[in-house]
């Protein structure tokens, strides 16, 4: 009496380890989800590779109705054939979780996943943040996919951008179609570096490099499509980025991968070289009076209000906020108009 979760792999039944083919072919009952991914197979094709016929589960069956199958279970050893790796859809977690409060001993097979196989853009695995997904328009907006972009910027970390599916309705999100999605939101430069991603495990996959207004026209052929948004670039993730994806090398010597942070160093590290260069200083002495304190110091407020309405949304702009700030106070320090103590 046991659950077991049998991985497919990315593309087809072909991608079926002996192990689990082996579990398959000496379970009860086989069943098969393919709503969470686009797979080039169907349930006949499975029975012919592992031997065994398999039924298929929809969506209902895995999520709302899980507590049938665990009967099963209870009672024999049943096996449900998932795309990918099993345990990459919080659906899989959950009936893993239910399985184990109810004492029904449950077997994992691994599989290949779009988590590992995105290796193949040359982007080294250990330099991803959090993971996304651009949603079908009819369930959303994309709010936490930019906010997910801008986080993991900061840090310098590659995003992996999954994107949505209707498998009933055979709906498939394209890379074209997600970059519209980010477009809209007035939120993304398409001047971005992003690296689309086609089919990723097949003899057919496509995996290029470029711009995100340039991605967006560009025909990646059929589904399952991802996108990934580099961070911070190793040298030799540059070279990969050549070499793998076609990327355009001029893109890296601009330096588009840059987190945000590293935006902000330079823009204003260079405005402040430009002031230096090119201000003419009044002459002295110059009087200052009480007004012209208070109006800095009205300055130094308001840039702490920006700090704190930017701090839940764009870290590094409240960061920048706040160093105006300070530096407001520390030339007034220096000018010896107010006494204060850090």
């Amino acid at each position: 009496m046991t659950l077991t979760l049998v991985s497919i792999g990315l593309s087809s039944h072909r991608d079926l380890s002996l192990r689990a083919v082996e579990a398959a072919r000496h379970a009860d009952r086989v069943y098969a989800e393919t709503y969470t991914m686009k797979l080039d197979t169907d349930p006949r094709l499975l029975g012919e590779a592992i031997g065994r016929p398999v039924q298929t589960l929809t969506r209902g069956q895995l999520e709302e109705d899980a507590g049938r199958l665990l009967d099963e279970a209870e009672n024999g050893d049943v096996a449900v054939l998932v795309g990918g790796d099993a345990l990459t859809a919080t659906t899989h977690i959950s009936l893993v979780v239910d399985a184990a409060r109810r004492g029904v001993p449950v077997k994992i097979i691994h599989g290949a996943s779009v988590f590992t196989a995105v290796a193949e853009t040359g982007l080294s695995l250990y330099k991803f943040g959090r993971t996304v997904t651009v949603p079908l328009t009819e369930k959303g907006p994309v709010d936490s996919v930019t906010r997910a972009l801008r986080e993991n910027r900061e840090h310098g970390l590659h995003t992996l951008i999954l994107l949505d599916l209707d498998e009933p309705n055979k709906r498939y999100l394209t890379i074209g179609q997600a970059i519209a999605r980010l477009e809209e939101t007035g939120e993304f430069s398409m001047d971005t570096l992003l690296v689309g991603v086609a089919r990723l495990g097949s003899d057919s996959q496509i995996i290029r490099a470029d711009t995100a207004i340039n991605l967006k026209t560009q025909d990646f052929g059929e589904p399952p499509h991802a996108i990934v948004a580099p961070g911070r670039l190793h040298f030799m993730e540059e070279e990969a980025l050549k070499a793998l994806a076609g990327c355009p090398p001029e893109l890296l010597k601009d330096r588009k991968v840059q987190g945000q942070v590293d935006a902000l160093i330079e823009k204003y590290t260079a405005g402040c070289r430009r002031v230096l260069e090119e201000m003419k200083t009044s002459p002295l002495p110059k009087t200052i009076d009480r007004a012209s304190v208070s109006e800095l110091l009205d300055h130094t407020k308001r840039y702490l209000e920006d700090a704190e309405y930017y701090r839940g949304e764009d870290k590094p702009v409240a960061l920048t906020s706040v160093a105006y700030a300070e530096g407001v106070l520390d030339a007034l320090k220096l000018l010896g108009l107010a006494e204060f103590e850090w």
